[in-house]
């Protein structure tokens, strides 16, 4: 092969390979800059809180209704009879009259009436059970209907971590339905359940 054929093919392969080596070194560089970016961004990329404490949609109590309890709310309503002797019993006021905020879920008189005579008596007759169960009850922050709607689940006060969820006609709590929402209180709120989470 003559020189001038070297030299033509040189040429050839120049223009041929020459704009594909271009291509892909800058192809490996663009790679490499947005790698880089992207580790950039997830350093300084803040996670939004799946679960805010948002109170959304709940009002802001003003006056004598900013002092007000979750404790307030139940407290000598006939539908919470054993509820409110179950607050009593253990000494649970103190906590639902605290500063808090406080998400309380209250059983009715309905809910405990699910338990069998047994459960109710045992229930009633060790004030650590009744103090585990109203903890069970209780989460913290101030959790309205919509902010539980974008939750799966609560973790309570007593440490047990109940699930939340909505069948298309009413949330639940655990295995009971929440069948009022958003009772308001100056330091929470209560959502009135129909089962008893032990």
């Amino acid at each position: 092969m003559t020189s001038r054929k070297l030299i033509r093919l040189g040429i050839i392969l120049a223009v041929v390979v020459g704009p594909l080596a271009a291509l892909s070194i800058g192809k490996r560089v663009a790679d490499e800059e947005t790698l880089a970016r992207a580790e950039a961004g997830a350093r300084n990329y803040e996670a939004p809180d799946r679960f805010p404490d948002a109170s959304y949609g709940l009002p802001e109590l003003e006056g004598a209704a900013a002092e007000t309890t979750v404790r307030d709310i139940t407290d000598g309503a006939a539908l919470f009879d054993r509820y409110n002797s179950a607050v009593k019993q253990a000494g649970f006021a103190d906590v639902l009259e605290g500063p808090g905020p406080l998400t309380v879920f209250a059983p009715t008189d309905h809910a405990f009436g699910q338990l069998s005579e047994s459960e109710r008596e045992g229930l009633f007759a060790d004030s650590g059970k009744l103090v585990q169960m109203l903890s069970n009850h209780v989460a913290r922050g101030r959790l309205s209907a919509t902010d539980l709607l974008q939750r799966d689940h609560v973790d309570t006060v007593g440490g047990q971590r109940v699930t939340l969820g909505n069948d298309g006609q009413a949330t639940t709590f655990g295995d009971a339905d929440i069948v009022r929402t958003d009772l308001v209180a100056g330091n929470g709120v209560v959502h009135i359940v129909d089962g008893v989470n032990l």
